[in-house]
């Protein structure tokens, strides 16, 4: 080799280590910053008619592990939905307090059901018939707060709704940015990885979001889609939604209904935005969906089939106990059954009349049956009526029972009548504005065990929310962590890293310090 050779493999050599000396001493300043991964410098042997002339250096590099990169933003997919089921749904369980402690509707009822038990022991106790009014305005109260808070739940979960769609318009935006910018380096031969970086990041927020699949090519072109299938414009206004306020009849149906839904804008066809709002989403936004869609919906229909049931067979038995704001006890409706009650939840109430004559506990509202009753009422009551029953008049006895017999037998029971069923039935499916919901509820032939079942069925949601959450949480960092370890910097490894590189540094040195003094030699030998 010619000493010219030696000086050229030489300097290019200390060339390629001093780059690769920033790349690791680049990495080690950038170790605790999150979403930064490892860069690597490449080198390669440079060549002339099969003979080294050097060393040649390539394009810095990100160290990364697609597979488990994308198996972390199904993840994080899947824990945002969960947390956010469980964010929502925490104060409704909450504010249902405990079947045990007397503070959820179940107890409520129950001691609604031991304020009968009192009176009808002591009927002309008027303290005790106040305090059947008082129970019933407690249990009243209590259905109404449960209504408020689970339809505030729901406007809640609209205004997220429409925050993050701002939000996910937002990185889509930065996303298409920073992939055209990467493409334009890539075709110019410059290097990109910090830039990846960035995409990197964007696409981890916007999988939080919305579960998205990520394509990557070696172009440097991203192509997002749903979990559906469907292509997702990088663009600021791919997505689209507007805002509303949400009541108990409002309902999602792509066919109609109130509740707006979320529409995936084409740039090749604005005017003919394609309906995501069922199947095609994920993550917080289907988490979202799925509660203002079908799981507070449920809710509130529960709420309204038990609201409605208690008035209806304290009616049924001649004691107009709750009603409307209007004094009747709406009815069962036809092919959509809650379409007369939905949102009586929210309303209910102790009828006007017997808070003012608190008798009428004892007494009676109504005979059964009967025609429209003498107190402000536009409906009149209605069959299948219970067995007849004439109510006791004013100046009649004090000792009066019969009223409150077939209260406590009847309407806390599991019979209309004696050897027939309540009718109607507390309904589990057909249920909702739109006739679409089913209740989880079991079987119900009491009241109170509707109020139990009722109580802990969307208690337990909370908890299987938070339980999906805990648990996807610890996959996700499971699978975060072992994505850190294969593409994050590990200072002992770097470290190592330039020890080896100031000694091939040295090396190469070495050999100009040489060719230096070979040279030196030679000119003195001609002088």
């Amino acid at each position: 080799m010619s000493l010219d050779g030696a000086i050229g493999i030489s300097t290019s050599g200390l060339r390629a280590i001093s780059a690769q000396l920033r790349t690791v001493s680049n990495n080690v300043a950038n170790a605790e910053v999150e979403g930064y991964t490892r860069k690597v410098l490449p080198t390669r042997a440079v060549a002339a008619d099969g003979i080294g002339i050097g060393v040649g250096i390539e394009q810095t590099v990100r160290v990364t592990d697609a597979a488990l990169q994308r198996a972390v933003w199904t993840r994080e997919a899947s824990f945002a939905a969960a947390d956010t089921r469980a964010t929502i749904l925490a104060p409704i369980e909450s504010l249902h307090g405990r079947v045990e402690d007397g503070s959820s509707l179940a107890g409520l009822l129950g001691r609604l059901q031991e304020s009968f038990l009192s009176l009808a022991a002591d009927p002309t106790s008027a303290s005790l018939q106040v305090e059947v009014v008082q129970g019933a305005e407690t249990l009243a109260a209590r259905i109404n707060e449960m209504a408020g808070a689970v339809t505030s739940a729901r406007n809640r979960t609209q205004e997220l709704l429409s925050a993050g769609i701002d939000e996910v318009n937002r990185l889509l935006g930065e996303a298409g940015v920073l992939s055209r910018e990467i493409i334009r380096q890539k075709n110019e031969a410059q290097g990109t990885a910090e830039i990846e970086d960035k995409r990197d990041a964007i696409i981890g927020k916007l999988s939080s979001m919305m579960d998205v699949r990520v394509v990557l090519k070696e172009s440097g072109e991203m192509q997002l889609f749903t979990r559906g299938g469907l292509t997702i414009p990088l663009r600021p206004d791919a997505l689209s939604t507007s805002g509303a306020e949400l009541g108990p009849a409002a309902f999602y149906d792509s066919e109609g209904g109130s509740t707006p839904g979320i529409f995936l804008i084409d740039p090749s066809r604005p005017d003919q935005p394609f309906d995501i709002t069922r199947g095609q989403l994920g993550g917080q936004l289907g988490g979202l969906l799925g509660l203002r869609d079908e799981t507070l919906p449920r809710f509130t229909a529960e709420l309204d089939e038990f609201a409605q049931k208690l008035a209806r067979r304290f009616d049924q038995q001649g004691l107009r106990l709750f009603t409307d704001a209007s004094g009747n006890v709406p009815q069962e409706g036809g092919a959509v059954p809650q379409a007369r009650y939905v949102g009586f939840s929210s309303e209910i109430r102790v009828f006007a009349l017997v808070q003012r004559e608190p008798r009428l506990v004892r007494d009676g509202t109504h005979g059964i049956p009967a025609g429209i009753p003498d107190y402000p009422a536009t409906r009149e009551v209605q069959p299948p009526y219970g067995d007849p029953f004439t109510p006791n008049p004013a100046g009649g006895p004090e000792a009066f029972t019969g009223l409150l017999e077939r209260v406590i037998e009847f309407t806390f029971g599991t019979e209309i009548g004696r050897g027939r069923p309540h009718d109607p039935a507390f309904l589990s499916t057909g249920m909702g504005p739109n006739g679409r919901l089913s209740s989880p509820i079991p079987s119900a032939r009491t009241l109170g065990a509707y109020a139990t079942a009722l109580v802990s069925t969307q208690t337990a949601e909370h908890n299987a929310a938070k339980a999906s959450a805990d648990s996807e949480r610890a996959t996700r960092d499971l699978l975060a962590n072992r994505y850190a370890d294969v593409v994050g910097v590990n200072l002992d490894t770097e470290m190592a890293l330039l020890v080896q590189l100031q000694n091939a540094y040295q090396a190469n040195a070495r050999v100009l310090t040489t060719v230096q003094a070979v040279w030196d030699a030679l000119l003195n030998s001609v002088r």
